[in-house]
């Protein structure tokens, strides 16, 4: 969320003291992450600090719990949410939910990179996740993948693509919008379709399901002061095939070099890719992103700037190395 919730800051001040028993003397909001529904902050008391997620929407016990558990069993490189004093997964003040994390001093990788020693070990972590056993009570909340393209962004970019060619907006970043997606019509709905084809080819496989991130891009990992690797945001966890991780990690997802591939898999170890379900969750990726970004831009309570970042983070899905390519891409070795 680029733009701040309209929460006061006392009130969140106050909520971290009733919930966690937190003296809080600073919060700052970080203008990070794109996700619409949730902004972050990072929370001083005393020598101390932390990392405050706050949700406009209902959160997933999940989301906190899954984490918590990996940690607690030696994923070193989760940062695990930290419980209220009662035990419960997060705070809440008003309608928001506020989830705390111990804070890492460090940047995300989207900025930094990974070294070699980095890609092995994020293989590696990848590895420990998918073969964990899930105690009996997280595995009955784990969502399971159906591979059912997201209903919300699919009927979001159904109805824009309906309504697209019509679009008379008068706000400018809607219009560029509406002027490039007109000039891109037929791939966003061969995009749109394709999703839908390949996930009804899958619906009847029988497949092996392990517990997935279900969003680890780079963003998602962080790198601290003494180079150590962190996975962050839970929120998307999933049982699902590995293929639904190993995109982000290969050449076409977020990845641009063999090399670099091949360091991941060196961690993580050898494993058969099934192409029709990494192509499946290449053009779903696509196009939940595509639908996500144009929601930004006609949100009614979206600044220009969000309005104007989304915009050219929509168009960036075309470029070339973007996701639309490397699902295009992998899906002609399918026929």
């Amino acid at each position: 969320m680029l733009d701040k919730p309209r929460l006061e800051n006392q009130k969140i001040i106050a909520s971290l003291s009733a919930d966690y028993g937190l003296a809080v003397s600073a919060l700052e909001f970080l203008p990070l992450g794109y996700d619409s529904a949730a902004g972050v902050y990072r929370a001083q008391a005393g020598e101390q600090c932390y990392f405050l997620k706050i949700r406009r929407e209902p959160a997933q016990a999940l989301s906190v719990l899954l984490p918590h558990y990996l940690g607690a069993q030696g994923m070193e490189q989760v940062v695990a949410p930290i419980l209220t004093r009662a035990g419960a997964p997060w705070g809440t003040v008003e309608d928001f939910t506020l989830i705390l994390y111990p804070y890492v001093d460090g940047t995300n990788a989207w900025n930094t990179g990974l070294s070699d020693a980095q890609w092995k070990t994020l293989g590696a972590a990848l590895k420990q996740l998918h073969a964990t056993q899930l105690p009996p009570d997280l595995l009955r909340q784990m969502p399971q993948e159906t591979f059912v393209p997201h209903p919300k962004w699919m009927a979001l970019i159904r109805a824009l693509h309906a309504d697209i060619r019509d679009q008379t907006a008068s706000n400018p970043f809607e219009r560029e919008l509406a002027a490039f997606w007109r000039a891109h019509y037929d791939e966003i709905g061969a995009i749109i379709e394709r999703t839908t084809r390949l996930g009804e080819q899958l619906h009847d496989k029988t497949l092996p399901l392990v517990p997935c991130h279900a969003d680890i891009h780079l963003a998602n990992v962080l790198i601290d002061a003494q180079e150590q690797v962190f996975i962050v945001d839970w929120d998307e966890a999933v049982l699902a095939p590995r293929e639904r991780d190993l995109m982000f990690v290969t050449v076409g997802g977020f990845v641009a070099e063999e090399r670099t591939e091949s360091l991941f898999f060196e961690g993580y170890g050898p494993t058969e890719i099934d192409l029709l379900v990494m192509a499946f969750y290449r053009y779903a990726r696509a196009m939940e992103d595509l639908a996500a970004f144009a929601e930004r831009v006609f949100a009614p309570d979206a600044s220009d700037a969000t309005r104007q970042d989304s915009v050219e983070w929509f168009k960036a899905q075309f470029a070339p190395g973007s996701s639309v390519e490397a699902a295009h891409r992998l899906d002609h070795l399918l026929v």
